[in-house]
């Protein structure tokens, strides 16, 4: 072909070029890349990207020869001027190509680019972002623009077959809200007519670098929303693994050749990666589950099952205890037993307060994050402050990131800051955050062991500062076990904490294997009383259901909806969260189990009581557990409890009350599916019948699953 090439542009001049004064190095090493202003006579400048291929060795030449094989710079001007001409923008304008002789043999290779401004790699934004914890919302959005722009390029007939993530550039440019992207370095493409097909995609896309969940993410955006062909998968991860091992004998196949440098950085290690994301309010998990397996220590194993082994004996003989007492003793007042949280991020506070005055709630929890800036941390430690003031009795978690993991000294700091500003003002603090999912940054019992370690310094210095944990996720009471193992003996934590998630099974009432909410709750206040670590309280620090049609704002639906059905989904409807909340609530706290529970939270679009929208100017929205904890307040916050009428016989559950101004009252609701049973006899004449959303209603003939107030 006729290459584009201005007789000025001869090898001296582009020597010259890329060590003038005002040259800027890109990429070093064989395929040296500099930034530079090319002169031209008679037209104007041009502000080039000159990029520089070595001569090629004997070998290389002779085989080149034999196939009709041009030079990389002849191969790199010609794939980027079909690129240009069908994606314009896809690729940086090509200027030219120059290929030299040397004593009669092929030299060096030069190939011109128009300069684009602004560029970064796509391997450096993702450095960036990862660094910054994010957040998630921008990585998914910077995946979503690349994996578009390669769809485009693939449906071209364009593969290029060194797709990396160094070889994709992004661009700002004025009036778009996401960056263009570029692709480079196209020496080794190949062009097609049509589409490429399942394995060239597949080949192309295997060289680009992702944790393997955002991977999996990015190739489902690739397919635009659809589920990727199973054939593409298996191409996908095979191509992938081949060029792993390509990468891992590099230094075999060329023992001499100097490796490019980059000052882009590097990639965090796996388990470093942390990142946040606000649509779901929770760090994301960056690899799928067998990754995950693959980076965790040993210990994930064998210290359950040695923890499990020492605690058995006596932990079996708390649980009898525990099941002969349960619902036996009276539960005194409900004012300070149950906690709503809150974000108290500045643009929602006076919002959140609205809501929660109208709810009626006195307890108030707040977590405080690791990662937020110290701006921010002091802003909602000042609202701790004044939420005291107000009369709510306030809690409070301290969330670790994966930067206080690695450095223990860090997190005693951010602990003392925290503590040290609220500590006449809350009732609890709670040490850590379900260290039982990596993605929150434990990784090993080792290095939960090193945070736990500050719990001596802090319980010294704030004596009058009640301390919780170790915060474990889910019904790992194995975990649990070695978990409290972890609490240095001479700091022994106040209450046993956990985020007792139900909503595996649905309604509270049913069983995960054989356990339902009472045997976990059992489980787990058994282990209080079975460790020396711990005092015998036990705090639900989190629990709520995951609402249906949420997408990525529900915590089982974040960061990506992927397309394709669900398996195992445990998102529910409105009206059954609302009537599971309040089951839930009763059931725990009723039984004398519990000591807290703590509703996570107050205004979320996935899971809160308050629906607060996607976007921040839209209205918020009180949903059906809303008006059902609102009732229960209004109803029971200052009663107290006296006994169970039923406990599930036949599917029966009522729980006896004396409200705070005297009143009889009983609640009773039924899990039978079919047939449901009339209420039981009550032990007073009910003058009036409530529901679940505190609307006076006829006595009914049959229980449903919502809860009824008999009063």
């Amino acid at each position: 072909m006729t290459l584009e090439t201005p007789p000025t542009f001869a090898a001296e001049h582009l020597e010259q070029a890329i060590a003038s004064p005002g040259a800027v190095v890109l990429q070093s090493g064989r395929n040296l890349t500099v930034r530079t202003t090319l002169e031209r006579p008679g037209a104007p400048p041009v502000d080039a990207v000159v990029k520089r291929f070595p001569a090629p060795s004997a070998a290389r030449a002779l085989l080149n020869r034999l196939r009709g094989v041009p030079g990389k710079a002849t191969r790199a001007f010609a794939a980027a001027q079909h690129l240009h001409r069908a994606n314009p923008g896809l690729t940086p304008e090509p200027v030219a190509a120059l290929e030299t002789l040397s004593g009669g043999k092929p030299g060096p290779g030069w190939f011109v680019t128009r300069y684009e401004p602004g560029m970064t790699s796509f391997r450096a934004r993702l450095i960036e972002l990862y660094a910054a914890n994010g957040p998630c919302e921008r990585i998914m959005a910077l995946l979503q623009t690349v994996a578009e722009a390669c769809a485009r390029m693939h449906d071209a007939g364009f593969m290029h077959r060194d797709l990396g993530n160094q070889n994709i550039m992004l661009a700002e440019r004025e009036g778009r809200a996401t960056p263009a992207v570029l692709v480079v370095d196209l020496n080794r493409a190949r062009l097609v007519a049509g589409p490429l097909g399942t394995w060239s995609r597949a080949r192309d896309l295997s060289r680009i670098s992702l944790p393997s969940d955002f991977l999996r993410v990015f190739l489902e955006m690739y397919w635009r929303g659809a589920t990727p062909p199973r054939r593409f998968l298996r191409a996908e991860r095979l191509f992938r693994r081949l060029f792993a091992l390509h990468c891992a004998t590099r230094n075999l196949r060329h023992p001499l050749r100097k490796r490019s440098t980059s000052s882009e950085g590097e990639y965090p290690a796996p388990r470093d990666l942390w990142i946040w994301d606000a649509k779901s309010e929770q760090a994301v998990s960056t690899l799928r589950s067998r990754d995950r397996h693959r980076h965790q220590s040993h210990s994930r194993v064998t210290a359950p099952l040695l923890a499990l082994l020492m605690l058995s004996p006596r932990y079996l003989r708390k649980r009898r205890l525990l099941r002969a007492l349960a619902f036996e003793r009276p539960v005194i007042s409900f004012a300070e037993r149950v906690f709503v949280s809150i974000s108290a991020d500045a643009g929602r506070r006076d919002r959140e307060l609205e809501q929660l005055r109208e709810l009626g709630c006195i307890g108030v929890h707040l977590r405080i994050y690791a990662h937020e800036p110290e701006a921010v941390t002091d802003a909602k430690l000042a609202f701790v402050l004044q939420l005291k003031q107000m009369n709510f009795a306030v809690a409070v978690s301290l969330v670790q990131d994966r930067a206080t993991v690695r450095d223990p000294a860090r997190w005693l700091a951010f602990c003392d800051r925290v503590v040290g500003r609220v500590h006449d003002a809350v009732m609890w603090v709670e040490l850590l955050h379900a260290v039982n999912r990596v993605k929150w940054g434990v990784w090993s019992f080792a290095e939960l062991r090193r945070l736990l370690a500050v719990a001596p310094a802090l319980k010294a210095k704030y004596r009058s500062v009640s301390f919780i944990g170790p915060a474990v996720i889910d019904f790992e009471w194995d975990y649990l076990a070695a978990a409290l193992r972890c609490i240095p003996r001479g700091a022994r934590l106040d209450a046993l904490s956990a985020h007792l998630y139900m909503d595996r099974r649905g309604a509270p009432e049913a069983c995960q294997g054989r356990f339902n909410a009472l045997g976990k709750l059992q489980v787990f206040r058994a282990m209080a009383l079975a460790t020396s670590t711990v005092e015998d309280h036990l705090v639900v620090s989190e629990f709520n259901w995951p609402l249906k049609d949420t997408r990525e704002w529900s915590p089982v639906g974040a960061p990506y909806v992927s397309p394709g059905p669900r398996f195992n989904d445990p998102s529910v409807g409105e009206a059954e969260a609302a009537a599971y909340a309040l089951r839930y609530i009763l059931l725990a706290l009723c039984s004398g189990l519990a000591d807290n529970m703590v509703f996570w939270s107050l205004a979320a679009h996935g899971f809160g009581l308050v629906d607060p929208g996607v976007n921040p100017d839209d209205a918020w929205r009180q949903r059906p557990a809303f008006a059902a904890l609102k009732t229960f307040f209004a109803i029971l916050r200052h009663g107290h409890f006296t006994e169970a009428i039923a406990r599930g016989e036949g599917g029966v559950w009522a729980m006896r009350f004396v409200s705070g101004d005297g009143r009889n009252i009983v609640v009773a609701w039924t899990t039978a599916a079919t047939k449901p049973p009339a209420p039981p006899a009550l032990p007073f004449k009910a003058a009036k019948c409530l529901d679940l959303h505190g609307r006076e209603i006829p006595a009914p003939a049959q229980l449903s699953g919502d809860p009824v107030y008999f009063i």
